[in-house]
């Protein structure tokens, strides 16, 4: 009889500890799918009560451990990204962007896609960048080869050190290339090096810093190329400013079109966009201190 009852303490104990378990990983996981900062974009329309927001992000990266990143509404250490692709057109598209090719300006649609996809030669991309905080972003691209070596670094953005262009706040969106560019894409090509690897992505950078980053290239007038960086320059830092990240992508949000809101606050700085506007497609949480230097890398992979 004893060791029945026992055993029955046993098997109680061991059904407690797994339901403690399950509600506290449950818990973290709900925490992860409904991740996303309300100052993100202050002053915004709460959803209503009628139709409150069913979105939710996925963690697609190792988790960070809970100890480097508080999963509270005032955390800023958070950068929002959406890659756009570019497809024709379609009569019932809410909202078009006019590119030149070949001589002639023809509408395409930005659709959303995962930060994860891998691209095909020719396919055009876009960028919205969303900072919530109020800071400087930088973004450097870098072409990285089968042998995991990198190209020199250039500046993408901004476009000119010396403005304010690259100058982010909450709600604002960054869209790379502006949309009033003579070329408002990317095009993804593998260039790859004589007698070399080939090339198996774009590998973007973005800094986020509190203060601009001061005596910095400039182009030369007339000049509209990318602004070339010292590697020595670009890996300082990364070492000083570099830490740990977590991504997350929105559910279900692959796929779906440019809005016309979306399309608004890209052309137009001043403008923002509100918490019942579309989410950024995926969120790079980085284990850092408010206020402190981000970086987040983000390689644009090609077949």
């Amino acid at each position: 009889m004893r060791l029945y009852r026992k055993l029955f303490y046993l098997l109680l104990i061991c059904l407690l500890s797994g339901l403690m378990t399950g509600l506290a990983q449950g818990q973290d996981e709900d925490a992860t799918r409904r991740f996303w900062p309300p100052n993100f974009r202050p002053g915004a329309a709460a959803p209503s009560a009628a139709k409150p927001r069913q979105d939710r992000y996925k963690r697609t990266s190792p988790a960070l451990a809970k100890d480097k990143l508080p999963l509270d509404s005032t955390a800023d250490n958070v950068v929002g990204i959406t890659v756009w692709r570019l497809r024709p057109a379609k009569e019932t598209d809410e909202a078009r962007i006019l590119v030149k090719k070949s001589g002639k300006a023809v509408q395409w649609t930005p659709e959303r896609v995962e930060a994860q996809t891998t691209f095909s030669e020719g396919q055009m991309l876009r960028l919205s960048i969303e900072i919530p905080r109020t800071g400087w972003l930088y973004v450097i691209d870098r072409e990285l080869y089968a042998d995991g070596s990198m190209s020199d670094p250039y500046l993408i953005f901004p476009t000119n050190p010396a403005s304010n262009e690259n100058r982010v706040s909450a709600g604002r969106v960054v869209e790379i290339p502006n949309q009033q560019d003579e070329q408002a894409y990317f095009e993804m090509k593998s260039l790859g090096r004589d007698g070399g690897p080939a090339q198996v992505a774009e590998m973007l950078t973005m800094i986020i810093t509190s203060s601009p980053i001061k005596d910095l290239p400039q182009r030369a007038a007339g000049d509209d190329s990318p602004i070339l960086l010292s590697k020595s320059l670009v890996e300082k830092w990364e070492k000083e400013w570099a830490a740990e990240f977590e991504q997350l992508e929105l559910e279900g949000g692959a796929g779906k079109s440019y809005t016309k809101a979306e399309q608004s606050v890209g052309s137009k700085p001043a403008k923002t966009l509100s918490q019942d506007d579309a989410l950024p497609q995926t969120v790079f949480r980085v284990a850092m201190k408010s206020g402190k230097p981000l970086v987040v890398k983000l390689p644009l992979k090609i077949k």
